[in-house]
C-alpha cells in the first residue's frame, strides 16, 4: 500500500504527530547538549517558574494518604462536579448543574468527546485559523474542515462576518479564547454578533428539520487576562446560546497543571450521558486524588482567585519585557500584536528579504540557531502562508531567560542587517 502501512486503517495511516510536540523535543535535544536555548515553544509550564497551588498539592497528598486510589466514576466525583459547576455558574454564568459537568483527564478527552458527540463522517467542523490542532481532529473524526481564516486586523480571530459566510456547511463551530496561538480575546461585541450568526442559523434549521450548530467553545486560559481585558462567555452574552453550546475547561492552564491532567466539559445534562459513556470506555477519567484536592480548591473560589491574581503579575512581567525589546526591533522587521491573555505572544519575524529565504521554516531555524531564540511558526496552527508569523510562549521561561533571549535576537538582527555593534 502506497504512502503507507496496509495493516492500519486509513486514518492511523494518514495521521500526523502535532508539529509543536515536533518542534519542542528538538528544542529540548539542543538544551541537553548544553546550546543556549530559550524555549519559547510548548504551551506548557515549567514548574520552576509557575507553581501550582499549595492547597491543590496538599490535596493530591492528603487522598492519597487516605488511600484514595480506587477508579473514580467515569464522570467525576460528585463533589469535584458539584464545585465546578457552582464556580462555573458563579463566574461565567453558565448554569448546567453538576450533571453537566463531565470530567476528563485534561481538556484533550473531553474536547474529543465534543466532536465525537455530534460529528458524522463529511459533515464540517468550523475552527478559526490560526487555532490549535483543529486540522488533527478534523482528520481524527473524518469531518470536512472549515477555516475561517482570521487576519491581524481582527487580532487573529475569527469574524461574525467570515463564520456567516460559512455557516451552512457546518455542524460544529469551535472557539477559543484566550486564543492559543495569538493571546488575544473576543470582546463582548464580537462575541454577541457570532452567537446571533449561529442563532439565526439554527432557527433556519429547526424549521427545516435539521439538525443544528453546535459551538464549542474552549476557554482553558479563560482565567488569565491581561490588564484592562476581561474575559466573555458566550451564555453571558447571548443566554439563549446555551442549549447549542459546549464549554471546556482544565486545571492544566489555569492553575498550571498541565502535567495533573484534569478538564471538564459544561453541557446541557440531557447531552451527558453519551460523553459519560464515552469517557468511561476510553478510561479517560483524572486518578482520584486529583480529582479529591480539586474539588476541595474549586470550593474556596477565595483561594483561587487569589492564585488567578498572582499567576497574572507573572505573566504580565514576562510580557511586558517581550513587548518592550520587540518594539526597539522594529527597524528589523520584528512587530507583534498586543497581548490580551493566556501566555501567547504574536509575533512576525519579517526576514525573508533580509535573510534570503522564503518559508517561515527558514526563519525559524535562523532565529534558532543564530540568536538561540526557539518559537512555533502559525503553520503549527494551519495557517498555511508564508507571512513570517510565529507563536512565543512564557510558560517555561524566567525573566533572565527572556532578557537573555533578547539580547541574543538583537545582536544576531544587527549583524543580519549589517548594523554590528561597534561598526
Amino acid at each position: 500500500m502506497a504512502g503507507g502501512d496496509w495493516r492500519l486503517s486509513d486514518m492511523a495511516n494518514g495521521m500526523e504527530r502535532s508539529r509543536i510536540l515536533t518542534i519542542a523535543a528538538s528544542v529540548r535535544a539542543m538544551i541537553a547538549e548544553g546550546h543556549e536555548v530559550a524555549p519559547f515553544t510548548v504551551g506548557d509550564f515549567s514548574p520552576e517558574q509557575f507553581d501550582v497551588p499549595d492547597e491543590l498539592v496538599e490535596g493530591i497528598i492528603e487522598a492519597v494518604s487516605e488511600r484514595e486510589t480506587n477508579y473514580p466514576p467515569a464522570a467525576g466525583l460528585p463533589e469535584l462536579r458539584e464545585s465546578l459547576a457552582e464556580w462555573m455558574k458563579n463566574r461565567y454564568g453558565v448554569d448546567v448543574g453538576s450533571d453537566g459537568i463531565i470530567v476528563g483527564s485534561g481538556a484533550r478527552p473531553v474536547l474529543y468527546s465534543s466532536f465525537r458527540l455530534f460529528l458524522e463522517p463529511g459533515d464540517g467542523l468550523g475552527h478559526g485559523v490560526p487555532a490549535w490542532n483543529n486540522h488533527y481532529y478534523v482528520h481524527l473524526n473524518d469531518a470536512v474542515s472549515i477555516p475561517i481564516q482570521g487576519t491581524p486586523e481582527s487580532r487573529f480571530l475569527p469574524t461574525a462576518k467570515a463564520i456567516a459566510e460559512r455557516i451552512k456547511d457546518m455542524r460544529v463551530l469551535i472557539l477559543n479564547s484566550p486564543l492559543n496561538p495569538t493571546g488575544t480575546c473576543f470582546t463582548e461585541q464580537e462575541l454577541v454578533a457570532i452567537c446571533e450568526v449561529v442563532l439565526n442559523e439554527n432557527r433556519k434549521r429547526h424549521d427545516e428539520g435539521k439538525k443544528p450548530v453546535m459551538l464549542v467553545y474552549d476557554q482553558v486560559y479563560s482565567t488569565m487576562t491581561a490588564e484592562n481585558i476581561t474575559h466573555v462567555h458566550p451564555v453571558q452574552v447571548c443566554p439563549e446560546i446555551i442549549d447549542y453550546t459546549i464549554t471546556l475547561d482544565a486545571i492544566s492552564k489555569s492553575l498550571t497543571g498541565t502535567g495533573l491532567r484534569l478538564g471538564w466539559m459544561a453541557l446541557p445534562p440531557s447531552l451527558a450521558p453519551p460523553v459519560v459513556a464515552l469517557i468511561g470506555h476510553m478510561g479517560a477519567w483524572p486518578a482520584r486524588p486529583i480529582q479529591k484536592a480539586a474539588a476541595k480548591l474549586y470550593a474556596q473560589p477565595e483561594l483561587l482567585e487569589k492564585f488567578f491574581i498572582q499567576l497574572d503579575e507573572r505573566i504580565e512581567e514576562r510580557m511586558d519585557i517581550l513587548e518592550q525589546r520587540l518594539s526597539e526591533l522594529s527597524v528589523y522587521g520584528v512587530s507583534y500584536v498586543k497581548p490580551e491573555g493566556g501566555i501567547y505572544l504574536t509575533t512576525r519575524f519579517d526576514l525573508f528579504e533580509q535573510l534570503g529565504v522564503q518559508t517561515n521554516e527558514n526563519i525559524r531555524q535562523w532565529l534558532l540557531e543564530s540568536a538561540g531564540v526557539a518559537i512555533v511558526p502559525f503553520q503549527a496552527f494551519g495557517l498555511d502562508e508564508e507571512s513570517g508569523w510565529f507563536r512565543i510562549s512564557v510558560g517555561a521561561v524566567s525573566v533572565d531567560d527572556i532578557i537573555a533571549a533578547m539580547d541574543r535576537l538583537e545582536s544576531a538582527l544587527k549583524i543580519a542587517f549589517g548594523h554590528e555593534q561597534n561598526a
